[in-house]
């Protein structure tokens, strides 16, 4: 962890760990911020070992929660969060409870994503746009477009990688890191929800011909290619869109909070679409 930066409890999906880099991070700056400092705090002076046990998967009760709201100082919506965030942590195995829980983290969670201005949807034209700009946070790229141009798959040309990469720069969707290194400034971006654009349907369109390449020619790689033809009620359909948006969601906040380096790039579609008309014909 970066014991400059206070930790942010969106980017935990596990509290005990949010617990542990909030007081190494607390710690490094003011020594009086003990674990028997914390235990203290929670109402329990006599005792310096009900924080350590917590971080080893002690229960927390709810009269507990507030205390560790009121502790950290985390404001209303992030305490909402992490009141959320704990009973999920600590749910049974009730499945019920558990997609209820789930449902309200990800309505809860302001994980930072960039939401790019239609003045930016350039950057949807070309599909290895997008490509590159995930291809070199998996490795350390200067300037060796040779090399860019061949990690991508299907590959690129190397006046395409060039390309890619001052577009880029010019979006400010990359930038050089202090050792000089292109790495992308976001980890996630989006266009938003419900985002109508034919620029966006044309990259959608091309992203699915490059799946296509990618099943018949990428087959020692792994990959998982799901097909299901269906037939359904308007309220199943509405299910389903609910259950996709609501993937869509812990996708993004899977990739954000992904602590381990990059290696690899994948491509993830979602497709939904009606095979046949609605009413008479």
């Amino acid at each position: 962890m970066d014991l400059n930066k206070r930790p942010n409890v969106y980017d935990y999906n596990n509290f005990r760990g949010f617990l542990r880099d909030f007081y190494v991070y607390k710690h490094s700056r003011d020594k009086k911020f003990t674990k028997a400092y914390i235990c203290k705090e929670l109402g329990l002076p006599n005792t310096r070992s009900y924080f350590q046990d917590v971080l080893n998967g002690k229960y927390v009760s709810v009269i507990k929660i507030p205390l560790f709201v009121k502790l950290f100082k985390l404001n209303k919506d992030k305490a909402q969060y992490f009141r959320v965030l704990v009973n999920y942590n600590q749910a049974t195995d009730d499945p019920d409870e558990k997609e209820l829980l789930l449902d309200q983290l990800i309505s809860l969670n302001k994980t930072p994503k960039k939401i790019l201005s239609p003045e930016l949807y350039s950057y949807y034209k070309e599909w290895y746009y997008s490509a590159v700009r995930a291809v070199i946070n998996t490795f350390d790229f200067k300037d060796n477009y040779g090399k860019l141009s061949k990690t991508v798959f299907p590959p690129i040309t190397v006046k395409q990688a060039k390309e890619a990469i001052g577009l880029l720069l010019e979006l400010k969707l990359i930038s050089r890191d202090l050792k000089g290194y292109y790495k992308p400034t976001d980890k996630v971006i989006s266009t938003g929800s419900l985002i109508k654009n034919d620029i966006i349907t044309q990259y959608q369109l091309k992203c699915i011909d490059i799946a296509k390449k990618a099943i018949l020619k990428n087959r020692d790689q792994p990959q998982r290619v799901i097909t299901k033809m269906v037939s359904v009620s308007e309220d199943g359909l509405k299910q389903i869109q609910k259950r996709l948006e609501k993937f869509n969601a812990e996708i993004t906040s899977i990739v954000h909070k992904d602590e381990k380096p990059a290696d690899r790039v994948y491509q993830l579609d979602l497709l939904l679409f009606p095979h046949s008309k609605k009413g008479k014909l």
